[in-house]
Order: C-alpha cells, then structure tokens, then sequence
C-alpha cells in the first residue's frame, strides 16, 4: 500500500509541477517582450497610406513599363516607417491581418525592429523580433537575430524556426513581379530596395 501511495504521491505532484509551469508559461508569453522596451511608437496618417500606396503603383508602372520595352532597369523604391506603420495600421482597422492585433516596426541601422499583438484564446500573445535583411538570388530573406515571445525563456533554436516561419510567409505575400532584387538598405529611418527589371527571353 505504502508502495502505491508514494507512487500515486509522485505522480501528484508532477502533475502540480505541470500544472504550475504551464500557468507560469501562459502568464509569461503574455508579458511585453524585451525587444518592445527599444521599439519607438511611431504615429500613423492617410497622407502616408496614400504615399505609401502611390509609391507602389509607381514602381509597379515602372516595371511594366520596362519589362514591355525590354529594357533591364534599375528601380529603386523608399518606404519610410511612418508609411509602413501607416499602411499596417489601416490594414489591421480593415480586419486584413488577423489574427494580428497590433503592429510596429522600427527601421534601424542595418537592422529593424517588430513588436506585435497576437490574438490568442484566453490572453493576447506578445511577440519581439530583430532582423535584418539579406539578398540570396535576387530575392529577399529575412534573417532573425532575436525573438521574443513575451517574457519565456526560448532556446536559440527558435530563432531558425521562426525565420523559416517568416521567410514563408514572405515569399508567399510577394508579388510575382519581373524584378530582380540587388539590395535592402535599412537606414535613417527608411527601407530602401533596389533591383533590375527582368527582360523577356
């Protein structure tokens, strides 16, 4: 009998133990990120979701053009923060970006910054992230240097898996454009991308 009860005993109290890390885990994930402490508010506006808007139909303009005309040129496009957080924003009022609920990027020097609110069952999830951007057969790829997922404690492995999450997610939303990308430049505040019109062979 003493055998049983110290077996049943054992299994109670693991059973407490799970119990108690996965509150503190869900306690935890819900916890503003550090990365959200080096991330700058940045205050939207239409005059920049129309600029926004109107430098993407010109680079679209530019490139048909050129692609018709069977030139290879180069094409350049600058998004500033103001426009992108602008166009996030009337993106998430128009329900476009469910399940997100908040978004935020901070261009830096060589490097951006992502802090965003995830509807989740029971407590919104907070997520931190530090990237950058590198260039690999003319398309983009994103490079994660940090993630936070509120405030757990996450084994760097993470970080691969939520670059490949992210690097899916963009070749998916990525537009089959004819454009050879040769550069991402993140600086004073502002992502600029670079590239070359694709010919027709």
């Amino acid at each position: 009998m003493r055998l049983i009860k110290g077996i049943i005993m054992v299994i109670g109290v693991i059973g407490v133990m799970v119990i108690f890390a996965l509150i503190i885990g869900y306690y935890l994930y819900s916890l503003s990120p550090p990365i959200q402490a080096k991330v700058i508010p940045v205050m939207g506006s239409p005059e920049a979701v129309q600029s926004f808007d109107q430098k993407l139909d010109a680079l679209e303009s530019q490139i048909k053009a050129a692609v018709n005309a069977g030139e290879s040129k180069q094409v350049s496009l600058v998004i500033t923060e103001n426009e992108i957080n602008s166009k996030f924003a009337q993106m998430l009022a128009e329900g476009k970006l469910s399940p997100l609920k908040r978004v935020l990027i901070n261009f830096g020097d060589g490097y951006f910054l992502t802090y965003a609110v995830v509807d989740t069952p029971g407590m919104d999830a907070r997520t931190g992230l530090m990237g950058r951007v590198e260039i690999i057969e003319g398309k983009p790829k994103v490079v994660i240097d940090e993630f936070n997922l509120g405030k757990l404690p996450l084994p760097k492995s993470v970080n691969s898996r939520a670059e490949q999450l992210m690097n899916i997610i963009v070749s998916l939303q990525l537009p089959e454009v004819s454009l050879n990308i040769t550069s991402v430049e993140i600086k004073n505040r502002e992502l600029t991308v670079t590239g070359t019109t694709k010919t027709m062979k």
